[in-house]
């Protein structure tokens, strides 16, 4: 096996067949088909792994952005608690207490709308896969560009 390194730095392992006497495969086309298909079953199994690492490192990303809405919804409930309490309070005495628990009501609405917004935004940021799909896109050219021929 020999390794050769790609254009983004990974280390490859390309298959080198050996001949041994006997058993010559002849060189020339079919030779070649060999190789090409050899070598693109690795490209397709590299993408394979690539996207395996991609999809656990995105749902890793997700899952913390979940956290992070759980979170912030539960703020946000305890503050509509908050804010009806104030409410009832207040109808209930027209002055002292509500003031209070409707200003934390307030604050925990405040703080639990900016945290989900915050998750939110977060969330829309992150691109799926975005090393699979430049992987592709790259070998999908790179391939387009050999069975052209070389540019003149």
């Amino acid at each position: 096996m020999a390794r050769a390194c790609g254009a983004n730095g990974r280390a490859y392992l390309r298959t080198v067949m050996s001949r041994q006497a006997g058993q010559d495969a002849p060189d020339g086309v079919v030779g070649l088909l060999r190789e090409t298909a050899d070598g693109l079953g690795q490209l397709i199994a590299d993408h394979i792994k690539l996207a395996r690492l991609e999809l656990a490192a995105d749902a890793r990303s997700y899952g913390q952005g979940v956290a992070i809405l759980v979170v912030a919804g539960f703020v946000l409930a305890l503050g509509y608690a908050f804010a009806w309490l104030a409410i009832g309070l207040a109808v209930a005495r027209l002055c002292g207490a509500p003031v209070a628990f409707g200003g934390v009501a307030v604050l925990h609405l405040i703080a639990g709308g900016i945290a989900v917004a915050s998750a939110v935004k977060r969330m829309k940021k992150t691109s799926l896969m975005r090393g699979t799909a430049a992987e592709a896109t790259r070998s999908v050219s790179a391939l387009t560009q050999s069975l052209e021929g070389p540019a003149s």
